[in-house]
């Protein structure tokens, strides 16, 4: 099942400002305000109880809280008010009202400023929101409470969620406040580096975690990669490992090549990466984090490593622990070791013999050794991620121990102010950042956007033809190239064969071309302003004209009057920096699918994933708010449409990577993140884990063939599916707008 919800703010009707009376009486608080000493709970007792807050501001962000308090109850507004979000209330006779949140809303001196948005109010049972019948103030919130406030219109709500969420999230907030101003956490880049691949799992931006001098996460390891990387292979794999979850290139990061470190720890004879089974696990997972196979050899050395019960010790003879044997599995994994290899096998084994040698589900470090025997949080978490990379679930009855997971093992460990203790109190940071990962059941390594782009930039570059041109059909594929090319930020004139660029050609085909229609002619304006040249006189032809002429004034309609004509053609006269037309932008609305979206033809019978990621960004070019009811049914559509495994389905159904990246560029165009948990799915059928949350990133990262390209109709590298897959993982929607100044026709300076 796909477990997110997306409702955005509709247009206003009289169901709406029914409801909206209705909301004005729940949200009038009839208890008091909580006292002005009230703030953030982080105190480490575990007798408090806690209660989660879930914002969703209406704009595409998320944001999930907890507050932990002494009382046994306390009230919505309470809970709210002490989360540390900037809230803003006014006092009417009759209670308080929530105007704001992270000042999304009214200002105070007019609390219900808008008829059509407000911030509603639930509550999670479990399985889905409900509406309160009270106020925030007069709710009674008890130990394990969640709450929802979404900003948008009548039935608007947050995303969904699950403990493991609310948990992750939880150990994240926790966390946060104790980065040092270096950007560092303990100034140590290990644990910097553990703290960047928990904030990933959890779909957060390493990069925003900034200390008080402003300096990230991703900073702090950067400016101390030289060192850290020369310490050991697995300081240099691991490091690579934190690169790409960071969205970074680990071929260049702080100017260090982490992939040319760790190969040059590589002994081809034994196939041995320095000296022990970590350096030979970490610099597996950083390999592969960075797109780079893995030698024969080196897979085969580390599952020979292995200790006769199946487990692997931290060097070989040395007694196996839960630790190393998960690390190693999930190294054996990404590697490419099938689940049926007979060294992955036997180490699921030993991990659960470990895990049935207490009773409460977790799993010991070593049990074979005296000071490994308790279960704890570390050993299980890594375990967790170990379990879902063999792709096994956690979650699943062979898993279990009586009726308790791995999950309620985790869980338990959790203090109420986010922590997690190792065995026992107190908080300990290490426990906390190694959980994040196993609660969002993500093996390592991660995979780096970065890393995705060179991979398939070099690839594209591979089918270029010698008149310049890109494999693929017709002059529209080598836009397609041009366009992926220059949304990486690379200039598509250093493709080159010879003299002859995707330029050049493209302007001997530009009169032929952009006479075929307004999509022709829209789209290749749109390839001329990215490839850096003038769309006002391209191969001889003023392209804005030739748009124009396809246009029909008392219609609002260029061309035949499907949505890639009208799209195409008003994103051209974007990227030409030429005004569109209002009654062009109203066509575009109009000619919407029945129930949102955007089909091929003018007001299709059912809407499809491609046409409706080009439409919202050409209404995004022309300006079209968030908040207009179009747009609001195309995000809608393709929240409706999204896979379970994240992705976007093309015409088969299954998630496409041509479809996903446009629907990519779609949210991009509207500044909506496609990590957010409004995007967030998960699945709960074998042999997936509902623990495994995927984003549509993830899923398309995942689809990239070892070559560099993705698949599609014509097979695992696919021109056409490359090129809108790469465009999407920019996270840059069209138009490009060069900043570059040509002379046109009519005498003005561009």
């Amino acid at each position: 099942m796909n477990n997110t919800s997306h409702r955005q703010p509709r247009p206003a009707t009289l169901a709406t400002l029914l409801s909206l009376l209705l909301l004005l009486s729940l949200l009038l608080s009839t208890a008091p305000v909580a006292a002005a000493g009230d703030g953030p709970t982080n105190a480490p007792d575990d007798t408090l109880n806690t209660a989660d807050i879930v914002v969703d501001l209406g704009d595409g962000r998320t944001i999930v809280r907890r507050v932990a308090f002494p009382e046994a109850t306390i009230s919505g507004l309470q809970a709210l008010q002490r989360s540390g979000l900037d809230v803003t209330t006014v006092d009417f006779s009759f209670g308080t009202a929530v105007c704001a949140i992270e000042g999304v809303g009214c200002p105070a001196t007019n609390c219900f400023c808008n008829a059509n948005t407000f911030w509603g109010y639930q509550f999670w049972d479990g399985d889905d929101w409900q509406g309160y019948m009270v106020g925030a103030g007069a709710s009674t919130l008890s130990d394990g409470a969640v709450e929802g406030w979404a900003w948008g219109g009548s039935g608007s709500e947050p995303a969904e969620i699950t403990p493991a969420i609310l948990s992750a999230s939880a150990a994240l907030q926790w966390m946060r406040p104790q980065q040092n101003a270096n950007g560092s956490f303990g100034n140590n880049v290990g644990a910097t580096a553990d703290v960047i691949l928990a904030a990933a799992a959890a779909n957060q931006r390493p990069a925003a975690w900034t200390g008080a001098s402003g300096a990230s996460l991703v900073d702090y390891a950067a400016a101390n990669a030289a060192a850290f990387s020369g310490a050991s292979a697995a300081a240099a794999g691991k490091l690579a490992a934190a690169a790409a979850a960071a969205g970074q290139d680990p071929r260049s990061f702080g100017g260090v090549n982490l992939v040319a470190v760790i190969n040059g720890r590589y002994t081809p004879g034994t196939g041995a990466y320095g000296l022990n089974n970590m350096d030979q696990a970490w610099s597996m997972l950083g390999l592969r984090a960075a797109g780079e196979a893995v030698p024969a050899a080196a897979v085969t050395r580390l599952a020979s490593q292995a200790n006769p019960n199946g487990g692997w010790g931290w060097a070989a003879g040395i007694a196996s622990d839960s630790d190393s044997t998960a690390l190693a599995l999930q190294a054996l994994r990404a590697a490419g070791a099938p689940a049926s290899q007979p060294a992955v096998v036997a180490g699921l084994a030993y991990l659960r013999s470990v895990q049935l040698t207490n009773g409460n589900a977790g799993f010991a470090a070593s049990p074979e050794q005296p000071w490994g025997v308790a279960s704890n949080t570390n050993s299980t978490a890594f375990a967790m991620q170990s379990i879902v990379a063999a792709g096994q679930d956690p979650l699943a009855a062979g898993w279990a121990v009586s009726t308790a997971s791995p999950l309620d093992f985790l869980l338990g460990q959790q203090l109420p102010n986010g922590a997690f203790v190792y065995i026992d109190p107190p908080a300990d940071m290490f426990a906390t950042q190694q959980s994040v990962p196993g609660l969002t059941g993500k093996p390592f390594p991660y995979l780096s956007p970065a890393v995705a782009l060179r991979r398939g930039l070099s690839w594209v570059a591979s089918q270029q033809q010698p008149d310049g041109s890109f494999a693929g059909f017709n002059p529209g594929a080598t836009i397609d190239a041009v366009l992926a090319i220059a949304l990486a930020g690379r200039d598509p004139n250093s493709f080159a064969v010879g003299s002859n660029t995707p330029l050049t050609y493209l302007a001997a085909q530009a009169p032929a071309y952009a006479a075929q229609g307004a999509s022709a002619a829209g789209k290749l304006a749109v390839g001329a302003v990215a490839g850096r040249a003038n769309p006002r006189s391209f191969g001889g032809v003023d392209l804005v004209a030739a748009i124009e002429g396809f246009y029909q004034p008392a219609t609002g309609q260029y061309g035949g009057g499907s949505v890639w004509d009208q799209s195409l053609a008003m994103l051209g006269l974007a990227a030409a920096r030429q005004p569109i037309p209002p009654a062009a932008t109203q066509r575009l609305i109009s000619i919407a699918a029945t129930g949102g979206g955007w089909g091929f033809g003018a007001n299709a019978a059912e809407a499809d994933v491609d046409s409706t990621g080009l439409a919202l960004q050409a209404l995004a070019a022309a300006r079209v708010a968030l908040d207009q009811a179009a747009v609001q049914g195309g995000l809608d559509f393709l929240h409706d449409e999204q896979n379970d495994d994240g992705g976007f389905p093309g015409y088969t159904g299954a998630s496409d990577p041509g479809s996903t990246g446009l629907a990519l560029q779609g949210l991009a165009a509207y500044g909506l993140n496609p990590r957010d948990l409004q995007w967030t799915t998960w699945d709960d059928g074998a042999p997936s884990s509902a623990l495994t949350l995927r984003t549509p990133v993830e899923t398309l990262l995942a689809m990239q063939s070892p070559a560099g390209g993705f698949p599609g109709f014509s097979g695992p590298n696919d021109p056409f599916s490359t090129y809108q897959a790469l465009s999407g993982l920019t996270n840059r929607p069209l138009p490009i707008r060069q900043p570059q100044t040509w002379f046109l026709p009519i005498g003005l300076r561009w």
